[in-house]
This record gives structure tokens, sequence and C-alpha cells, in this order.
């Protein structure tokens, strides 16, 4: 049985394992390791209420009491330097160490950095943590023309919320279409056209060269020779999971810590979680997910296996967003092999899109559909057999689906 265990990391999987250790009933000495000053917070709200101004602050994950009510150690501005894991120790840059017999990694992702000539002017922001939040929103004003390299979830929903504070933005996205990788062409075409429709200019096949201005940002130069003014850049082209410590500690890493389906690393008594873990598919082969969902539902499984109770869960991508006044819930890769079939009508607002592979219902997306995508998420985490015909039609009762399934 584990006496003293550490959590790298103080986001959402971090404070999640936590809640989920003292929950099943862990007593032992129990340590949350932050790199921010902050207390664990919500991310998602970064990119729209906290930016927006109509949070203050991002709400956070536990009550501030919480954490001395249940002798947790929340150690905040702490690096974690080294991992001895022969020794089974934490070296902290502050000069402190930590003995420890079960550690969980969960050290996030870093936004992926764009090296071009200018790319560090004032004014070029990044979007991953509270205080880059705060610092993009003292700089946001009406008026302003903002420039958002990337068009994946973060930079729609920064475009959504900019445009809505009355800046003048613009897209710049090398596919061919917004949100490919999430949502797949059909609904990322829904998404721009949206975003169009709020007046947010969308450049396709659009790449950034370089970052033009002398102190401070004022264009952006595309390798099409397009100037596009810019008093305010957002680079905003993923994310890559953080396994610095990992590596330097000898741990397996391949797009992330790699672990098995309950979170364990290739060593006895480490585990990893969230955005920096490699976790297996449900489909074959592994990666890291970058969703609040997957966060949650991976910091839960690798806690309760570290208790001895070990049930190994690959995964399926799930996550949500909101954009341009939509709420969409996504499961699964839409952008993969198969037929794509859409129930009700895109230009009336509610919907939801399929991809059905083999017969079986591989993912779906649903905009302003949350009854649907209850059990559009159930039909995907089945591989449910289910026609195109049954699924296109709105009559067709979708949990009557989920529950002709699961009795077959």
């Amino acid at each position: 049985m584990m006496k003293n265990i550490a959590i790298v990391g103080a986001g959402l999987s971090g404070a999640s394992a936590a809640r989920v250790l003292r929950d099943e009933g862990y007593d032992g000495r129990l340590w949350i390791l932050g790199e921010e000053t902050h207390r664990p917070y919500d991310r998602p709200s970064l990119s729209k209420s906290v930016l927006s101004g109509a949070d203050e602050m991002p709400p956070e994950l536990a009550e501030p009491t919480w954490y001395d009510d249940n002798q947790v150690e929340l150690v905040s501005g702490t690096k974690v330097s080294a991992f001895d894991l022969r020794g089974r120790k934490l070296e902290l840059a502050s000069g402190w160490s930590i003995d420890v017999d079960g550690v969980l990694l969960a050290t996030g992702a870093r936004a992926r950095r764009l090296d071009v000539p200018g790319s560090q002017l004032d004014g070029v922001h990044y979007l991953r943590t509270m205080d880059d939040s705060l610092a993009m929103r003292t700089s946001l004003k009406p008026g302003m023309s903002v420039v958002i390299v990337g068009g994946g979830l973060i930079g729609c929903e920064v475009a959504s919320t900019a445009r809505k504070l009355g800046a003048e933005v613009t897209i710049l996205e090398t596919a061919d279409e917004l949100l490919l990788r999430v949502m797949g062409p059909m609904v990322g075409a829904g998404c721009r056209g949206l975003l169009e429709a709020m007046g947010v200019r969308v450049l396709l096949g659009a790449k950034a060269a370089s970052f033009l201005g002398t102190s401070r940002v004022e264009a952006v130069m595309t390798q099409a020779n397009e100037r596009v003014s810019a008093d305010l850049v957002l680079v905003s082209i993923g994310a890559e999971p953080d396994v610095t410590l990992a590596a330097a500690a000898g741990l397996a890493c391949e797009r992330g810590i790699v672990v098995d389906g309950a979170g364990l690393t290739s060593v006895s008594g480490v585990f990893a979680a969230g955005d920096a873990a490699a976790w297996p598919l449900r489909g074959g082969g592994r990666r890291s997910f970058e969703t609040y969902l997957n966060a949650q539902a991976q910091s839960a499984t690798a806690a309760r296996a570290m208790l001895g109770c070990v049930a190994r869960e690959p995964q399926v991508p799930l996550s949500w967003t909101e954009i341009a006044g939509r709420r969409m819930q996504m499961i699964g890769d839409l952008a993969g092999p198969g037929t794509v079939v859409v129930r009700g009508d895109p230009s009336a607002g509610s919907h939801t899109v399929f991809r059905i592979d083999g017969d079986r219902v591989a993912a779906a997306v649903s905009v302003d559909a949350a009854r649907d995508f209850v059990a559009a998420r159930r039909l995907v985490e089945m591989a449910a057999m289910v026609s195109a015909d049954a699924l296109r039609d709105v009559n067709t009762d979708l949990r009557g689906l989920t529950r002709a399934t699961r009795g077959a």
C-alpha cells in the first residue's frame, strides 16, 4: 500500500486525481506540486469568460479549504527539476526533495511555438495559462485588429470571444478547413460559416511566414505574401505533451508519456494522466488527447489503479466547445474513414453528424443537440451496429437504439 503519493502537476488531472484518491479512502501523505502560483483552476474558461471579462478569474477546481480539510499538501509556484526513479525521490528547483513510493505525472502540455521572424515581438500571444489569458484580456480592445494563427478549437473560441468584444478578427489556417482534426470537414465548414456570419475573416490554406513590426507586432505576412494588419496575434497551432521530467527520468515517451489503459508507465508505481499521457486508444494505437473530459476520466482511472483497483480503460476522444454561441459536443474521430451521416438540418441549427465505419458508429458531433448527444455518445462507446438510415431519420429514437444494441 502506498503511503506517500506525489502528483506532479496542478491542473485538472492533478486536482481530479487527488480528489479521487481521498474519496476512495487513501489516507497516506499526498502532495500536489504545481509550477503556477495559482490553485488549480478551470482552463476552458480562459478562452471564453475570462478572456471576455465576464469572469474576473477562472473558477477554482476545489474550494480553497478543501486542500487543508483533506490533508492535501498543495505546493504552488514550484518546479520539479528531477525525478530519481531508483531512489523514488522528487527534486524541486527550490532545493527541497520529497521521498515517495507513488507518483502521478500530470504535467499537461505546452503550447507549440511558432519559430518565424518577429515571433518575439510584443503583442504575440499564446494561450495556455491564466496569466496568458489575463495578459491578452488587458490588450484586447474594441476595433483593434486581431490575427489568430491556427483554426483549431482554441483559435476558434478566441475568435468568437474577440469578435463579440468588437475586435476585427482574422483566422489564418494552413489546412483547407477549420477544425478538421476534431470535427471533420463538414462540421468544420459549418463552424466557419458561423464565424464568418459574426464578421470573422477566415483565410484557408494560409501560413504565417513572419510577424512585422519594430518593438510591437503590426502585421502578419503570409507565405503567399499577403500582409494582414495585426495589433494583437494569438498563435494557436496545437500543444505538445510536457514529457521533459519523464523523459529525463528515463520513462518511455512517444507522443506523450507511454502508459497502459490504467495509466501505469514503464516503471512500477509511476503513473501518468491527462495531456501528458499517451493513453491507449480503443481502436488501437495511443496518443495524448488534450481534452477536459478525457483528462478527468484518465486521472480517476489512474488514481484508483494506484490504490490497487486496476481497470484498464482505452479511451475514445471526448470533448466539447462553444463557438459563435453554439454548443458542440464531440466523441471519436469524425475525420476518420467510413460514411458521414447527418441527422437534422444544419441550416436550422440543431443537428448531429455521425461517422459510420464498417456499419458501426465510430464518431459523432452534436451542434446544439445535447439530448441527442447523450445517446450518440453511448452508440460510439458501444461501437453499435446501426444503419445510416436509422441515424439519419429524426424520428428514430436514439436512446431506443442504445437499448436495442445493449440487448443484442
